[in-house]
């Protein structure tokens, strides 16, 4: 089943949930209050699990910076600027980034020692530093590595521009994270790992296994690309 965001002007809002589209209002709102603090989600999808949202609502509320909230919660990391760089293991490729609000209001990174106060509204988005004010969707591919249990390590998601003719090839050639095999059909490593004897790769589209020389297939925006490690 095909994740969706839905985008708002140039924003797509997002529901602290992990992979997600065009068609769902996914939002969230984090009320900072030492007696009634909530988060209110006007859509449930798979971004996120429900951990992160309890996590954010645990470690954002009154009296704590927004910075030392992200960071206590253990989800969340910052480049050398600090700026959000990853969301429980979500990775924005160029010209995606994080941004975040505080009532309705950007808030750059040097702002982020801000202390919340009751009723504080916090909005996490991604937005694009190259999408034109008449745009009001954002087109992008998911590249989702799952470990599954067999290895969790392996487990980060890529938000991929999307490109016209972008195969699913491309998409899994994405910054060398993923090695083909000698004819160029098959998956051999992921970030590093051989799959062991009793192990193999599988690659979905949108949840469905591709067949032989799927790779070449065409992607359409919001597509999800999920390379997961099964055993046999």
């Amino acid at each position: 089943m095909r994740n969706r965001f839905k985008f708002c002007t140039i924003l797509m809002i997002i529901s602290l949930i992990l992979l997600a589209g065009c068609n769902k209002n996914q939002e969230v709102r984090i009320y900072s209050s030492d007696i009634n603090s909530s988060i209110s989600l006007t859509e449930k999808e798979d971004f996120f699990s429900i951990d992160v949202i309890n996590d954010l609502e645990k470690y954002l509320r009154q009296g704590v910076s927004i910075n030392e909230g992200l960071r206590n919660s253990g989800i969340v990391d910052f480049d050398e600027a600090g700026n959000i760089e990853t969301i429980n293991h979500v990775s924005l490729a160029t010209p995606f980034t994080w941004r975040l609000e505080i009532n309705g209001k950007k808030m750059e990174a040097s702002n982020f020692n801000t202390v919340l106060k009751t009723n504080d509204e916090i909005a996490i988005s991604i937005q694009s530093t190259e999408q034109k004010k008449d745009d009001k969707s954002l087109k992008f591919i998911i590249l989702k590595l799952n470990g599954d249990s067999i290895n969790r390590e392996l487990n980060h998601s890529y938000v991929i521009p999307f490109v016209p003719e972008q195969s699913v090839r491309d998409i899994v050639k994405y910054n060398d994270l993923v090695e083909l095999t000698a004819n160029n059909k098959f998956i051999d490593t992921v970030r590093g790992y051989s799959p062991k004897a009793i192990e193999k790769w599988v690659i979905k589209v949108n949840g469905k296994e591709l067949i032989e020389n799927g790779l070449d297939m065409k992607l359409t925006p919001q597509d999800e690309v999920e390379i997961l490690l099964e055993r046999i």
